[in-house]
């Protein structure tokens, strides 16, 4: 295999010597990160990645008006129509306020948030306890962007909503290959999972109808997969949420650290788990 490798730098460098530079420091970066997650580095150093204490994504919906190829809330490959309800954000919002929680910043994605038949209802919520409890923190929808319907929601949002328009157009785009389960590849045997990749802690935790999860990726993988273990009250500080992430990592794409791709990629657990999924879809206790 690393012969494989360094002979794939030399013929990078070779066509072009810049591109071949980025090439050889994204590799390097790769391989420095895999050594630090091995169980003999990790037992010495500690976890490389702590899950964010400041940030939160909430994913409202599984519903999605695109069928983006790796999408990693599976929206393409495991369709749903499920929903977080109002309540449900309240009793977020509740629970925040209780554990004294001024989140720094509180994202609201999918699936495509728009198509919540709630959508507004959920924002006015989240907006009351930024006014009335944490003045900064700063609130944004991530859409695609994608469609007369959506494009009307987004138009009538309050101007205190910060909108992060992916604009996604017909056609392929390209991402990270998120169906490529580590546990399917030999190399990553002896890694330790519970370490967690740079998403849990740059994106922060998340939430869905299902609990809490150290990332919101790990709740739409756990939708698919029905081991049904999303928190259903907020992580302590003390709560590093390693537990879930020696399960949902090892099936995670994101914790390989791959370059994007623009076809479809998937490993022999994810074939297996969405065959499943068709059949019957797993039955998840609600937050």
């Amino acid at each position: 295999m690393f012969k494989r490798i360094i002979n794939t730098l030399k013929e990078v460098v070779r066509r072009s010597p810049f591109l071949g530079r980025a090439y050889l420091i994204i590799k390097a970066q790769k391989l420095l990160t895999f050594l630090r997650i091995q169980k003999p580095v990790s037992k010495l150093l500690g976890k490389k990645y702590k899950r964010s204490r400041r940030f939160i994504e909430i994913d409202i919906t599984y519903k999605c008006n695109r069928r983006c190829i790796n999408c990693n809330r599976s929206c393409k490959q495991a369709p749903s129509n499920e929903h977080m309800t109002v309540k449900q954000i309240g009793g977020f919002i509740k629970e925040s306020i209780n554990n004294n929680l001024k989140w720094e910043k509180i994202r609201i994605l999918g699936g495509e948030p728009t198509l919540n038949p709630s959508i507004n209802k959920i924002l006015e919520a989240l907006l009351d306890y930024k006014k009335k409890y944490s003045p900064k923190t700063k609130i944004q929808l991530v859409t695609n962007g994608f469609g007369e319907k959506v494009k009307k929601v987004l138009s009538k949002l309050p101007k205190e909503i910060e909108i992060e328009d992916s604009s996604k157009k017909v056609g392929s785009e390209f991402f990270h290959p998120f169906n490529v389960a580590p546990k399917d590849c030999k190399l990553y045997k002896y890694v330790d999972y519970s370490n967690g990749c740079y998403i849990t802690s740059v994106c922060g935790i998340g939430l869905t109808s299902h609990g809490y999860y150290p990332c919101a990726i790990a709740g739409g993988i756990d939708r698919v997969f029905g081991f049904d273990i999303g928190r259903k009250k907020i992580p302590s500080d003390d709560d590093p949420m390693t537990n879930q992430m020696k399960i949902f990592c090892k099936l995670c794409g994101n914790f390989r650290y791959a370059l994007p791709v623009n076809k479809e990629v998937m490993s022999p657990t994810w074939r297996k788990a969405y065959g499943e999924y068709k059949k019957r879809k797993p039955k998840l206790s609600l937050y």
